[in-house]
């Protein structure tokens, strides 16, 4: 099972996202350079961030299968994290020139601090083997980037601007890395 811990606190906080996303913005059409220019910068760092979390569940893997010691799954997750961490500078570096692609990006962005979160504590918890400590953010993450991803599809419809086929697939299937031990 897929990091299936769930909690209230975490509906409460994908809640606030949601009234939150909703602020700053309107329905008015945002100029289609604008749009673009935004997914350009949003791609740069979403595209190779999926890549690199794709290596979190060889190496949980490895490390339930007996193949790596507590010790190098945690050494190879902190360094997944860190390269993580870099990335989620770079989110928040980007600044979007129009005030609904603003507002739509800070909750947007926000995720990044919960995945960075989730994947350090994770490398700790595999040198000691106990999962207890992860936090529970993937409810909140999924609601913060379906948001996202609709009112961006919305915005780009309104601009005339066609956006990138992965795009579609924010925030759906797995937010954080699967839990040693459980399928």
């Amino acid at each position: 099972m897929k990091r299936g811990l769930r909690a209230a606190g975490a509906a409460a906080v994908g809640l606030s996202m949601l009234a939150a996303a909703g602020c700053g913005g309107g329905n008015h059409k945002v100029p289609a350079a604008d749009v673009r220019s935004y997914v350009a910068a949003v791609e740069k760092v979403r595209l190779p961030v999926n890549t690199l979390l794709n290596g979190a569940d060889p190496i949980l893997d490895a490390y339930h299968d007996h193949r790596i010691t507590p010790a190098q799954a945690s050494a190879r997750m902190g360094a997944l994290e860190q390269a993580f961490a870099g990335y989620t500078m770079h989110m928040q570096q980007i600044e979007p020139s129009n005030r609904q692609l603003e507002a739509m990006n800070a909750p947007y962005a926000q995720t990044y601090f919960y995945e960075d979160s989730y994947l350090a504590t994770m490398a700790s918890d595999l040198a000691e083997g106990d999962f207890d400590n992860l936090p529970n953010t993937q409810d909140a993450q999924r609601l913060a980037i379906i948001i996202w991803r609709t009112k961006l599809e919305a915005v780009a419809a309104r601009s005339g601007v066609t956006l990138p086929a992965d795009v579609q697939q924010a925030g759906r299937g797995e937010i954080a890395p699967g839990l040693p031990g459980r399928s």
